[in-house]
C-alpha cells in the first residue's frame, strides 16, 4: 500500500459512500442533458436529488447504459481500479475519473505533494456488486469491442464530413459495417456515448425540420450547411471501414493525404520544431484547408513561421500546396478539391456526349 504522495499512483481503498452521493457532485445541467439523451421525459424545475434518483435508477435497471454510455479503456480501467488495492495512473485516467464519477461508479482525491498525503480512488461497491460481473462477461466484452468500433467509424466521418444529415450518417454507417441497424439505436448510440460529447454536436434546421450531427473542427457550421445544401446533387463521399479507423485513431490527420508527411518532415527535419509544434501546424493548416480556407489566406497564416531560406519556404509552400489539393473538405462532404475537380470534368465531357446522337443513315443507290 503507498503511503506517500506519488503523482502516478494511487492508493485504491473500498469507499462506504453511496453512487447518488457521488453523482450528486455531479452539475445538474450534466444529468438533464444525459436523462434526454437517453429517452427519460422529466419536468423542468425539480430539486437536483430528483434528477439524480431517476438518473441512477435507469443507469442501474438497464444494463445497456453502462456499455453504450462508457467507451471501452474507460471500463477496462474501472474494472482494474475494481481488482487492485494500488495502480499507476496516468494523467489521461484522471479524465477518465471525472467520467466515471458522473456515474456514481468511483470518486478519488488528489493527494499533496507537500505533506505527502497519497492519492485516493475510492470503489463504490455499490456499483462493484451491481457491474462487475456484468463486465467480465464474455457477452459485454463483445459489446464493448463493437461499440468502440462503431464510436471509431463515426469519428471517422465526421473528420471527413465535418457536417452530415443524421439520416446520410445512418446510412453510411449501415453501408460501411454491412449490417441493418434500425435509425432510433443508431441516434441513441450517437447521442449517449460520452467520448462523442466533446467531440460532436447536434443541429436542427429548424426551417426543414431536420437534425445534423456537426464535427466541432466546423468553425462555421450556418456556412457549411448552405454549402452542403447548395451540393445537394452530389453524394457524400464513401469510405472504407479501414480509413474510418486510420483517420479516428490519428486524431483527423491521415498521412495518406498528400502534403501531409511532406511537410511534417519539413517542419522536424528542415525548420527543427519539436514534435508537438509541428503536430500542431500541420493540424491547424488541415482544419483551415478543411473548413474552405483559400490558398490566399493559407499563405497568411504561413508567413509568420521562421523560414531559413528562400527554398525551405518553397518546399513548405508546395507541400501545403499539394494538402490543399488532395485533404477532404466539408463542403464537399468529404471530397478532396482534387477529386471533385475530376467528377466535374467527368460529369461535363458526359453532357457534351450526350448533346449528340448517332443517326443511322442509309446509303444512296
Amino acid at each position: 500500500m503507498q503511503n506517500k504522495y506519488d503523482a502516478m499512483r494511487a492508493d485504491i481503498v473500498k469507499g462506504d459512500m453511496e453512487a447518488s452521493s457521488v453523482m450528486q457532485k455531479t452539475p445538474v445541467e450534466t444529468v438533464k442533458s444525459i436523462l434526454s439523451r437517453i429517452g427519460v421525459d422529466f419536468t423542468e424545475g425539480l430539486p437536483k436529488e430528483t434528477y439524480i434518483a431517476a438518473f441512477k435508477e435507469e443507469f442501474c435497471n438497464n444494463n445497456e447504459w453502462i456499455l453504450k454510455m462508457i467507451p471501452r479503456h474507460f471500463l477496462e480501467f474501472l474494472l482494474s481500479v475494481w481488482e487492485k488495492t494500488e495502480i499507476e495512473i496516468s494523467l489521461e485516467e484522471w479524465d477518465y475519473l471525472e467520467y466515471l464519477k458522473i456515474f456514481g461508479l468511483a470518486t478519488f482525491k488528489k493527494g499533496n505533494p507537500i505533506t505527502d498525503e497519497p492519492n485516493v480512488i475510492y470503489c463504490v461497491q455499490e456499483m462493484k456488486d451491481r457491474f462487475y460481473f456484468l463486465l467480465k462477461s464474455k457477452k459485454s466484452r463483445m459489446l464493448m469491442e463493437q461499440y468502440e468500433e462503431w464510436e471509431k467509424i463515426i469519428c471517422g466521418f465526421m473528420y471527413y464530413y465535418g457536417m452530415a444529415e443524421v439520416t446520410v450518417l445512418h446510412e453510411q454507417f449501415m453501408k460501411v459495417t454491412k449490417r441493418m441497424l434500425p435509425f432510433e439505436e443508431f441516434l441513441t448510440f450517437l447521442k449517449c456515448r460520452c467520448s462523442l460529447w466533446s467531440f460532436g454536436l447536434f443541429l436542427r434546421d429548424i426551417q426543414k425540420q431536420k437534425d445534423f450531427y456537426q464535427c466541432v473542427h466546423v468553425e462555421n457550421p450556418e456556412i457549411l450547411l448552405m454549402y452542403i445544401q447548395q451540393y445537394k446533387d452530389l453524394p457524400y463521399k464513401t469510405i472504407e471501414k479501414e480509413d474510418l479507423f486510420y483517420v479516428s485513431e490519428a486524431a483527423g490527420i491521415d498521412n495518406r493525404w498528400k502534403g501531409i508527411s511532406e511537410l511534417g518532415t519539413l517542419f522536424l527535419d528542415e525548420m527543427q520544431m519539436n514534435y508537438y509544434r509541428a503536430t500542431v501546424m500541420v493540424k491547424t493548416l488541415l482544419l483551415m484547408i478543411q473548413n474552405g480556407c483559400e490558398w490566399s489566406d493559407l499563405k497568411e497564416k504561413m508567413a509568420v513561421l521562421p523560414f531559413e531560406s528562400d527554398e525551405v519556404r518553397e518546399n513548405v509552400y508546395d507541400a501545403v500546396k499539394l494538402l490543399y489539393e488532395n485533404a477532404p473538405l466539408y463542403e464537399l462532404k468529404g471530397y478532396s478539391r482534387k477529386e471533385y475537380e475530376k467528377m466535374f470534368r467527368q460529369k461535363q465531357l458526359k453532357k457534351k456526349r450526350e448533346m449528340f446522337t448517332i443517326i443511322n443513315g442509309r446509303k444512296r443507290d
